[in-house]
């Protein structure tokens, strides 16, 4: 049964084998517990990019396996920088939510417009440029007010 747009959970874990370099973090989710913590970072990012204002996406039924590839990358890179940051945003997002916009402790400064934002990684939005609210992607020909009697659809090269 497909979680996301990831078939399943060997397809995941092929992902992280084969196509990136680094997967400590994945390495380190321990599925073998009752728990089953890989399919649970694997759903969140699902629902992460899928609720997204930021994107327009398919379900799993409805993507072409053209869209599937795409989308199942950014899920697992998704899935991946949950599995790595997670515990730090959901800490900082708490902070940020009760007003704090300066940790002195920490000396650190958090920019009030972005309390509202939900953190996704810049490669993960080079992924899904495609599927971003406002970006049309479309090309095609249209009849324009044109001075001869042909439609677009004619062929004029043979003159």
């Amino acid at each position: 049964m497909a979680i996301g747009w990831v078939d399943n959970l060997a397809d995941a874990e092929d992902y992280f084998a084969d196509e990136r370099l680094e997967t400590y973090c994945w390495d380190d989710l321990d599925n073998d517990s009752p728990h089953f913590q890989k399919n649970k970072v694997l759903l969140m990012a699902y629902n992460r990019l899928y609720y997204s204002k930021e994107f327009i996406l398919p379900t799993y039924a409805e993507a072409s396996s053209d869209d599937l590839t795409v989308l199942r990358k950014a899920q697992c890179e998704m899935a991946y920088y949950l599995a790595c940051h997670l515990e730090d945003e959901d800490r900082r997002k708490g902070i940020q939510v009760q007003g704090v916009i300066e940790a002195g402790v920490v000396k650190e400064k958090y920019h009030p417009p972005l309390l509202a934002e939900t953190p996704i990684p810049a490669f993960i939005y080079d992924l899904l440029y495609a599927y971003r609210v406002g970006v049309t992607t479309v090309f095609g020909a249209v009849d324009l007010e044109r001075d001869e009697d042909e439609s677009v659809n004619t062929k004029v090269h043979d003159f």
